[in-house]
């Protein structure tokens, strides 16, 4: 398939040097993210039949879908084309085109059958309760916030407490925190911290999308006999904000107190 593509595209005339790709539009002719709730069929609605369908999506530049596939039919057809019918229409973030693996995402659409998650406690361990906070003399593993998600080294297959409750800054918005722990070592994990800036005045105007702007890896060791937290953080804000972050993250987690050294 690849070969194919790449013989059309040789035999394609170039466009003029001015002019952007065939498959590319200018960064302010991009439409706004969207996602489109599928139609729930009506005989399978009636019949309170329930199913989750996993939709493969291609998309451009713009984040646009171009191309969709079932992944993992829900084994009724109704829901299947339904399901390629949403996505079909859907307008992707640009965090979510970070997690595309040869060129595609993977959306689930669920028709029916929701139910309230609830989050589980961090396995943080015992040993580390009481640890020294210090900074990790291992480089952070992602030269970007863009670089870690689309690495997605975190465990994404539960929800976890936040550590600390939402906050609010009336300038920056909402502070929503997250810590997870690592996929493959049980005794790394990986803190975000996410931003969504305030609602826009107009309740037609869509809603800015919630941004990734610090990230830090809190990796355990025993040190001399005392259990330490080698800690590094990667921020993309302002040099002051970045420093208040991480003055407050060696203060320790709410659970596991920093010691004094």
């Amino acid at each position: 398939m690849i070969g194919v593509l790449f013989a059309l595209a040789l035999a394609m005339p170039a466009p003029p040097p001015d002019a952007p790709a065939p498959d590319q539009a200018p960064a302010e002719d991009c439409p706004a993210t969207r996602m489109v709730q599928p139609r729930y069929p009506v005989k399978e609605a009636r019949a309170n039949k329930t199913g989750l369908v996993l939709v493969g999506a291609r998309f451009d530049d713009c984040g646009r879908v171009t191309e969709t596939r079932i992944d993992k039919s829900s084994g009724i057809t109704a829901f299947d084309e339904s399901a390629l019918a949403s996505v079909a229409a859907y307008v992707l973030s640009a965090g979510q085109r970070a997690k595309a693996s040869d060129g595609w995402i993977q959306a689930p659409v669920k028709f029916g059958g929701f139910r309230t998650v609830v989050p589980v406690s961090i396995p943080w361990p015992r040993s580390h309760r009481r640890p020294v906070y210090l900074k990790d003399d291992e480089p952070f593993p992602f030269e970007s916030i863009q670089a870690f998600q689309a690495a997605a080294p975190d465990s994404g297959d539960k929800v976890y407490t936040p550590p600390y409750a939402m906050g609010r800054d009336p300038q920056i918005g909402f502070i929503h925190t997250s810590l997870v722990p690592d996929a493959r070592d049980p005794l790394v994990f990986w803190f975000r911290y996410t931003v969504q800036p305030p609602r826009p005045a107009s309740p037609t105007a869509p809603l800015p999308e919630n941004i990734r702007v610090g990230v830090a890896r809190y990796r355990l060791v025993e040190e001399q006999g005392v259990p330490v937290v080698r800690l590094a953080i990667l921020c993309e804000r302002s040099a002051d904000e970045c420093g208040r972050l991480e003055t407050f993250l060696f203060e320790g987690l709410p659970f596991a107190k920093a010691r004094r050294h």
